[in-house]
């Protein structure tokens, strides 16, 4: 195991509810490492009382240690053991680990070039400051266990306006969780690593997911049912109808009528928009300029070229939630 992969293992493990690293675990971890995230303060001692593994069962279960006084005023250590009845273990086997999520937040937040983090909801949620985004700034988030029942009572804090950026260590919520807009929630797993520095996130990553998210929302709420949303969609619909005359009826309609200007005028009548003589000439040129036209022998039938159309148009304006009249 690499340290940068204990690190994403410290990462999961603060998402999960009282995760404490044992000595069992932690004498499988590379030399230094334990030293080296506690110079981090990522890990502290455990405040869930003294556990050690047992020494002389295979499976190394994990018990509560007793603490007792020799005569001699030494402290040795004791766990029960279904085979054992009752095993000593050394000091050093008492001790467990976890993720210090305070110092976590802080270490983000030195990260990404801001001054500390806040805790908003203990153990929950942590505000990290303002950081810079294009023309203005954005509000930045720690949180943890967002998958949980409670969840909903950690993100009332975050804004609804889907701009505040939300870190999580591992579990990305499900975007129902959120009751307006989805801020973009990024995976510290996925960005976080360990360098010459020591911790260190991706920000070409992190800003890259931040994008996204944007992209996302814009497509999702670009038409509103406010007075703002119902000119965006009206504006819609016209680009529709005016599209609705493909070069193929334009092209029809020219070589039956034999003019620009007769075209345009039989196309305007059968649409009932105003489609102009250039709008035909342009589309005489796209298939090759008059000669190419007129050789081409399938001429198919306008008014059956107009009615398909016509039936796309029924087609595009249902999807925005319009009848044609």
């Amino acid at each position: 195991m690499t340290l940068n992969e204990l690190l994403q293992l410290l990462i999961v493990a603060a998402d999960d509810v009282g995760r404490v690293f044992d000595y069992a675990e932690i004498r499988t971890w590379p030399p230094g490492a334990l030293d080296q995230f506690r110079r981090l303060r990522l890990l502290r001692a455990s405040s869930a009382g003294l556990m050690a593994p047992c020494p002389n069962c295979l499976d190394a279960h994990t018990e509560m240690v007793t603490v007792l006084d020799g005569p001699d005023g030494t402290r040795r250590y004791f766990i029960p053991c279904p085979e054992s009845l009752r095993v000593e273990v050394t000091a050093e086997m008492c001790c467990g680990w976890q993720v210090d999520l305070d110092a976590l937040a802080s270490l983000i937040a030195v990260s990404i070039g801001l001054h500390g983090a806040k805790a908003v909801v203990p153990g929950r949620l942590w505000r990290l400051g303002r950081t810079k985004w294009k023309d203005g700034t954005r509000q930045v988030l720690f949180a943890t266990r967002l998958i949980d029942d409670d969840a909903s009572s950690v993100v009332c804090h975050v804004g609804t306006h889907g701009r505040d950026i939300v870190l999580v260590p591992h579990h990305v919520p499900d975007d129902r969780l959120w009751p307006q807009r989805v801020p973009p929630v990024i995976a510290l797993s996925q960005i976080a690593s360990l360098d010459a520095n020591g911790f260190a996130l991706d920000i070409a990553a992190m800003a890259e997911a931040v994008a996204e998210t944007d992209r996302l929302n814009s497509a999702k709420h670009a038409i509103g049912t406010d007075r703002a949303g119902r000119r965006i969609l009206q504006r819609a619909v016209k680009a529709e109808i005016k599209s609705l005359v493909a070069d193929d009826a334009l092209v029809a309609a020219y070589k039956q009528r034999g003019s620009y200007r007769k075209a345009a005028e039989f196309l305007s009548e059968q649409t009932k928009t105003n489609v102009t003589k250039d709008v035909v000439r342009r589309a005489v040129q796209r298939h090759g300029g008059v000669k190419e036209v007129m050789q081409t022998h399938d001429t198919p039938s306008v008014s059956r070229t107009v009615a398909s159309h016509q039936r796309d148009r029924a087609t595009k304006m249902s999807q925005y939630g319009k009848r044609p009249h």
